[in-house]
């Protein structure tokens, strides 16, 4: 099993992002996983504790970043403990060999249609695509780390979705580096301002589907399963 220094550099400049991007505004809210399926090794945003007093993930340096394997077990190369939220990154992980990051959000526009207890209508290409060729689907509540949270969480995004919102809670995302995970939390974020944008024009946002990306034969085939569709890569392969 090996620590790379150069993940956990990645996890605690992902923190600085997330504030940076109004993902979240502290320590408030949020956490980060990247999971080096290689190496068995998942490297987490740390827990606040007495030992570590961090106000802001701002604060988090590389050798702060929680090392846990698979099971969550904190490794002895670890100087700290992984965020509350560690159950349901594992839970994910385990439905979504796909994934190699998870960034969960408590962004502002996000969290009214989670607070809500709503879908986000991905109204125009980019969000559509980047979330996964569907709307950005809101999980039935679970407690904070309860496994229950985690269940809910591997039902809303599966199907190949990238991003989910967590009742009354916060969003997710998911990529195959954490990049592209945050970026897709950006899409998350984007998608619900848009939304709100357009209701207060008095249009419904329309939810987009297959058809407004692929012409109809195509579209068609991949609703029938003739042809697969790659919501990670955006490639399309047609089976035999």
């Amino acid at each position: 099993m090996k620590i790379r220094h150069d993940y956990k550099v990645a996890v605690a400049d992902g923190g600085w992002r997330m504030v940076d991007l109004g993902l979240t505004t502290g320590l408030d809210s949020g956490d980060i996983t990247v999971f080096d399926r290689e190496n068995d090794v998942i490297y987490a945003l740390p827990a606040p504790s007495d030992r570590l007093p961090i106000r802001s993930w701002k604060d988090v340096r590389p050798e702060d970043v929680a090392v846990v394997d698979p099971d969550g077990n904190t490794l002895p190369e670890s100087l700290t403990d992984p965020t509350v939220e560690l159950p349901m990154h594992l839970a994910i992980y385990a439905a979504r060999p796909d994934a190699n990051a998870i960034v969960h959000t408590h962004a502002e526009d996000s969290q009214v249609f989670a607070a809500a207890e709503r879908d986000i209508p991905t109204a125009t290409i980019d969000s559509y695509t980047r979330a996964g060729f569907g709307p950005i689907r809101c999980g039935k509540f679970g407690v904070v780390a309860s496994k229950e949270l985690g269940d809910n969480m591997v039902e809303v995004l599966a199907g190949g979705s990238k991003a989910a919102l967590m009742a009354r809670h916060g969003a997710v995302a998911l990529g195959p580096d954490l990049a592209d995970a945050m970026f897709t939390a950006t899409v998350i974020e984007k998608a619900a301002r848009q939304a709100m944008k357009v209701a207060s024009l008095g249009t419904t946002p329309e939810q987009l589907t297959l058809y407004h990306i692929f012409d109809h034969d195509l579209a068609r085939d991949i609703e029938e399963g003739r042809v697969h569709l790659d919501t990670q890569t955006v490639t399309i392969q047609r089976l035999a």
